[in-house]
């Protein structure tokens, strides 16, 4: 035991480190985990896909139809999430841990509070909003089974909050793995769920959608209960122990607000827009609606090496700072983004090739797939800078820059992409492709916005 534990500590590179080799080995390090739960997350939104689409069409668009509703109520998670990371990475930056497990749980009684109204506002108003979303193009079938979908989804809200605030912490002390970990087992646990609910196997009922829907709900539980474990076990940076003496702490509260509302704003900028693009794709029928899904879905896999790259350049970016070293944050970051565009690029090559082959995966109705390889041609081409996109903002995010991150998501995702959308389809009548178009643009756009506020430096005197 004694060897183990000095292995590990010998395996520990300080982030101040002049060794440049050390210093990429610590952002793979971080990044690794990251990479493999966001991968195994995808395959397993491809797996819950192509499952449902066992079920027909509109199976998959129903279970789409909740997308935006549910990533509406992930935006105030991620947002709460984006703020303890910074507060978190600041401390252990500075060896503070009392500092950062006092942040850890102020979150947490913010998340409890925030949960609450959450859960009891979406079933009030689940079933309008999920009309609005579906136009009036859409099946009443498919919306009737988008309605059991999300209605199971409500109750696993506590269990997604607290996972979200839980792995943040642990990120901006600098351990990606838990999230790997319990996301990683509860990703499983889903795809296993799926097969036995979905269609009714080894003696368990065909609930069709609904069955779907509380694989889910069981797997957000199996990694909450990994969570609790990490941060209970006293191993870690930040811990959950003596939790039960905590009192709220309104100045601790106001600082992860200042960081996290301005990341909220941004989250529902983001969902507002992706709902009124919703509307413009569920206007051209069925067929270009399922095919957007798939290629959604399929997106996904593309963006997890920026999203895996990011969340090394938020972790490390909040630990220079809180060491007084935003030369070494601009060090990592810049790392960060040629590493990351490397690997996107190969991810470009097998989609812009493959697109086809893997969305006739999902279908087997031939305009659904050519429709959707198209489409994924678009995505591959603008792949390598969307994905570094992700690492800017994240880094961004990381030194507490998030209102800036708010505001170029808004100019981006609520005026330009529908804009564009817009006139693209409705104009030049480009359908799905003028669909595409104007998401790489809106894209393509942040990825300026981000590239020109990083490089300004002006981050770097944020106080948090």
């Amino acid at each position: 035991m004694e060897a183990k534990e000095t292995r590990r500590r010998r395996s520990i590179i300080d982030i101040e480190t002049e060794n440049t080799g050390e210093r990429s080995r610590l952002i793979l390090q971080l990044m690794w985990p990251a990479l493999g739960e966001n991968i195994l997350a995808t395959l397993v939104s491809m797996a819950d896909t192509i499952m449902v689409s066992a079920l027909g069409t509109g199976a998959i668009n129903a279970v789409s139809l909740c997308t935006q509703p549910r990533f509406i109520v992930f935006s105030a998670f991620m947002a709460l999430g984006t703020g303890t990371t910074a507060l978190v990475a600041r401390a252990k930056g500075a060896g503070n841990r009392e500092e950062a497990n006092h942040a850890l749980r102020q979150s947490i009684l913010l998340a409890l509070a925030i949960i609450l109204l959450i859960s009891i506002a979406m079933l009030v108003w689940y079933q309008p909003l999920i009309r609005f979303i579906a136009g009036k193009n859409i099946a009443e079938s498919t919306i009737q089974d988008a309605f059991a979908y999300f209605h199971v989804q409500i109750y696993g809200f506590p269990m997604l909050g607290l996972t979200f605030i839980m792995n943040a912490a642990l990120r901006g002390a600098g351990n990606t793995r838990a999230a790997f970990y319990s996301n990683s087992a509860a990703n499983i646990v889903n795809v296993i769920m799926n097969y036995l609910l979905i269609q009714g196997h080894l003696g368990f009922p065909a609930l069709g959608v609904k069955g779907a829907s509380i694989a889910t709900v069981i797997g957000q539980g199996v990694a909450l209960c990994f969570c609790l474990y990490w941060l209970l076990s006293g191993r870690q940076f930040v811990t959950l122990r003596g939790m039960h003496h905590v009192r709220i702490d309104g100045d601790m509260i106001r600082r992860v607000s200042r960081i996290g509302t301005p990341a909220l704003l941004e989250q529902v900028i983001m969902r507002v827009g992706m709902m009124l693009f919703t509307l413009i794709v569920t206007s051209l029928g069925d067929i270009s609606y399922a095919s957007h899904n798939i290629a959604m879905n399929i997106q996904s896999m593309s963006f997890t090496t920026g999203m895996s790259f990011g969340i090394a350049a938020t972790t490390l970016t909040g630990q220079t700072l809180g060491r007084g070293r935003p030369d070494l944050s601009r060090w990592y970051t810049r790392q960060a983004i040629r590493m990351g565009y490397v690997l996107s690029f190969l991810v470009a090559v097998i989609i812009f090739f493959l697109g086809g082959a893997i969305a006739g995966i999902y279908s087997q109705e031939t305009q659904v797939i050519t429709l959707a390889a198209v489409v994924l041609r678009i995505i591959a081409v603008a792949n390598p800078l969307s994905n570094t996109r992700f690492v800017y903002n994240s880094a961004l995010r990381g030194a507490g820059d998030a209102r800036f991150t708010a505001v170029s998501t808004f100019i981006g995702v609520a005026l330009i992409r529908p804009a564009v959308a817009g006139l693209l389809v409705y104009v030049f009548h480009l359908d799905l492709v003028g669909v595409w178009i104007a998401m790489i643009s809106d894209t393509l756009l942040c990825y300026g916005l981000g590239k020109w506020r990083w490089h300004t430096g002006k981050w770097a005197q944020i106080q948090v």
